[in-house]
């Protein structure tokens, strides 16, 4: 037991006091945070662009919006990311990580339009033309009807694709960024002892995940919280 005591001891101060190497793993930490929120935000408004015009009109429009969303999706991400970087924006001065960013983006951004449009689909259409048989207009009927029951259907998705977008942040590394997976192999390779820092790494990813899943209870918890106060003002 002491051997191994005194084992676990070498290896934290080789893979994290020594040359202070938990700097690395700290920063490949909030460079892998930054990443991950970032894409998912844009990703988020692009979704909800693209779900908007699939929703229009004009189905040209929506045609070419289903095309680049197909293409993104299909595409594998790692071969998203190569073509970004060192095809088509090759001859410019923009950060990598930028271009990572956009990247994960696009495809984030395609997978979440899938999900806003088949969940505003899923809203009962008899719901929505007795919305507008009592007189509501467009608009109100999309915030009182149609998005609600949206948020209900897509929440369950649209959280598992929070945790797909961190697990895709990963293959930033072939592209020299150093998230928390490559200060991880960076720090095993001068180490020569890859399971302290893969302990930490994992450690950290389940944690950003856990602070996700977190952030999403407290945001449904506070929406139950106001229907039941204005269902209870509604009875007064």
């Amino acid at each position: 037991m002491d051997a191994f005591l005194q084992a676990v001891q070498n290896s934290f101060y080789i893979n994290l006091i020594y040359e202070d190497r938990y700097l690395f793993l700290l920063k490949g930490f909030g460079l892998t945070l930054y990443m991950t929120f970032a894409t998912f935000l844009i990703g988020t408004v692009l979704g909800a662009v693209f779900c908007k015009i699939k929703l229009g009109k004009s189905r040209i429009a929506a045609r070419i919006v289903d095309l680049l969303a197909n293409l993104f999706i299909r595409l594998p991400t790692l071969v998203l990311l190569l073509i970004f970087v060192y095809m088509l924006f090759s001859n410019t001065d923009i950060d990598t990580v930028i271009l990572a960013i956009t990247a994960f983006s696009m495809k984030t951004g395609s997978y979440i339009a899938v999900i806003m449009y088949t969940a505003v689909k899923a809203v009962n259409p008899g719901e929505i033309e007795a919305g507008r048989t009592l007189g509501m207009n467009r608009f109100m009927v999309f915030h009182l009807i149609t998005l609600p029951q949206a948020v209900k259907h897509a929440m369950p998705t649209y959280k598992n694709q929070l945790i797909i977008t961190l697990q895709e942040t990963s293959l930033v590394g072939f592209l020299a960024i150093n998230d928390l997976t490559r200060a991880s192999q960076v720090i095993t390779s001068r180490s020569m002892d890859p399971y302290m820092s893969l302990i930490i790494s994992a450690v950290a990813y389940l944690l950003i995940g856990v602070f996700a899943n977190l952030l999403f209870w407290f945001f449904e918890r506070d929406k139950h919280l106001q229907a039941e106060v204005d269902y209870k003002v509604e009875e007064v």
